[in-house]
């Protein structure tokens, strides 16, 4: 299922796709975006949801590469005018 994206957060997510994608390229199954971003509650300070399926365990230097590299494409709740937690 597609859901559309409000704009407000699309530059974000773009961002955090290419991220899971440089990092986790060929075993990357499935990246779902889910909560108030796609049932219409998403508030100043919602945070985005993703769920990330891929298909092997992450080793320990690619899942801390991973989320050092999301940390620089997300923010606390309130500390951004662009960015959401992710």
């Amino acid at each position: 299922m597609r859901v559309a994206v409000t704009i407000e957060i699309s530059n974000q997510l773009s961002e955090v796709l290419s991220v899971i994608e440089r990092h986790l390229e060929s075993t990357l199954l499935a990246v779902h975006l889910y909560g108030s971003a796609v049932d219409g509650g998403l508030k100043p300070y919602s945070d985005i949801d993703l769920l990330v399926t891929v298909t092997v365990r992450l080793d320990e230097t690619t899942r801390r590469a991973l989320i050092n590299d999301l940390l620089e494409t997300s923010a606390s709740p309130g500390e951004s005018e662009i960015l959401r937690a992710v």
